[in-house]
């Protein structure tokens, strides 16, 4: 069985767990809904090893220095690790620290991204005449 196929029947169980769980004791199915959570992003997280080495492959053939690469991966991290706690945050009905959560991780990835802007500015710089 594929990943994929295992995660998306692992999530099925999960939120009919949640929800047996769920109307007996409210807050212990929100926990068993963000315990699944929690599990399935592990999962994925274990997929991503092809996709870094061959952003490394191509950077190493490109002639990019690593640092670019390292920082992209780690922009690419930050959103899915923000969008992760949001909608975490919206499974346990915080509307308010979700979208809270959101800007937060708008205004760190946007400050992250100031070393990649000046490198590509840099770059272009070096291209004129």
């Amino acid at each position: 069985m594929t990943i994929l196929w295992k995660v998306c029947v692992f999530a099925l169980i999960s939120a009919l767990c949640a929800l047996m769980v769920h109307a007996h004791q409210k807050q212990a199915g929100r926990l068993v809904s963000l315990c699944a959570g929690m599990m399935l992003l592990s999962a994925a997280v274990t997929q991503l090893t092809p996709v870094v080495q061959a952003l490394q492959d191509f950077s190493r053939k490109a002639g990019l220095q690593n640092d670019t690469v390292t920082l992209l991966l780690r922009l690419i991290s930050m959103a899915y690790l923000t969008e992760f706690a949001v909608q975490a945050c919206k499974d346990a009905g915080e509307e308010g620290l979700a979208m809270k959560t959101a800007l937060a991780g708008k205004i760190v990835l946007a400050a992250q991204t100031v070393p990649l802007i000046t490198a590509i500015g840099t770059l272009a710089m070096d291209m004129l005449p």
